[in-house]
């Protein structure tokens, strides 16, 4: 192995699954490092240990950094998995700085190459990978959704235990507004229906998940439709800086196949692509193409598919 140890640190327990696989090929020991109380700790597989980081009200995950450093210095090398989630990457930061190491923040992918840890990372926007890897005895890496395959027959741990220290109240909640989002998990969806700006209207969503109900899919979007339109949760919107899927099939509709979306779906085992653009960049990206209009292919395959 590359590394010894691996800790894997998430504020995400859907996501851990994921992470703890990706960590399981490249190292003998994998930690996993949690926010919450002995039950969930208990919860957790796919790890060797897992410590858990108690929050109390009012209180911050992020106070927990001195600690899980400490805890992690205790190893003479070891690499640190983060979820690329704005909490992540605020911890990823920390713990960086008290490891006196860097952050190599959204890798795609994780291999070992001459005993050394080596993530590939999109770069100029989507259009180039880089391959970088640690000198130093500490690495921090942050993984977005759908990096890794969660292992399907991963056990609990044995080793369960609260993290030693304590966390360093530097500043106090006095207020919590959650946002009424719902998303999917759209980095394990199979089948994904993929809607771009070649939808005219909101209201219009609606055939686009008539598609997706009789294909058994999700429906996921571009980025201006989650953040400039607001038609669907920002947890919805596909690319390089947003969820990256790799389904066994993604319709692509109205979408131009810009590189920054790109990113996030070429993983996809078959793209189908309808835009009324014969030109649109999507189709070189595409194993399958449709030129036509998006209104009058999809209510044709729902009568075919239903």
């Amino acid at each position: 192995m590359a590394i010894s140890s691996v800790y894997v640190i998430c504020d995400n327990m859907e996501a851990l699954a994921e992470l703890c696989a990706g960590a399981k090929s490249v190292a003998d020991k994998v930690t996993a490092v949690i926010f919450g109380d002995e039950a969930a700790a208990k919860s957790v597989c796919g790890a060797d240990a897992v410590r858990y980081c108690p929050v109390g009200e009012g209180a911050s995950p992020e106070d927990w950094t001195g600690a899980i450093a400490d805890e992690i210095k205790k190893e003479a090398s070891a690499a640190v998995f983060v979820n690329n989630s704005i909490r992540g990457r605020c911890i990823a930061g920390k713990l960086a700085a008290r490891l006196d190491t860097a952050v190599m923040t959204n890798a795609a992918d994780l291999c070992e190459e001459d005993g050394k840890l080596v993530c590939s990372r999109t770069v100029y926007g989507g259009t180039a990978h880089r391959k970088q890897a640690f000198s130093g005895a500490y690495g921090v890496f942050t993984f977005g959704g759908g990096a890794f395959e969660p292992a399907a027959d991963a056990a609990a741990a044995s080793d369960v235990a609260v993290m030693p220290g304590a966390p360093a109240s530097s500043y106090k909640r006095v207020a919590l507004h959650e946002k009424k989002e719902v998303g999917v998990n759209l980095a394990v969806a199979k089948r994904i229906v993929d809607v771009g700006r070649g939808l005219a209207k909101e209201e219009d969503l609606e055939m686009c998940r008539q598609l997706a109900s009789v294909l058994g899919a999700e429906v996921g979007c571009s980025r201006p439709v989650a953040e400039n339109n607001k038609w669907l949760p920002k947890t919805s919107y596909m690319g390089i800086t947003g969820v990256q899927v790799k389904p066994d099939l993604i319709l692509v509709l109205g979408v131009s196949g810009q590189v920054q979306h790109i990113g996030g779906i070429n993983k996809s085992k078959v793209i189908v692509a309808v835009n009324k653009d014969k030109a649109a960049p999507i189709f070189k990206n595409a194993d399958f193409g449709l030129v036509g209009d998006i209104y009058k292919v999809v209510p044709a395959l729902i009568e075919k598919l239903s």
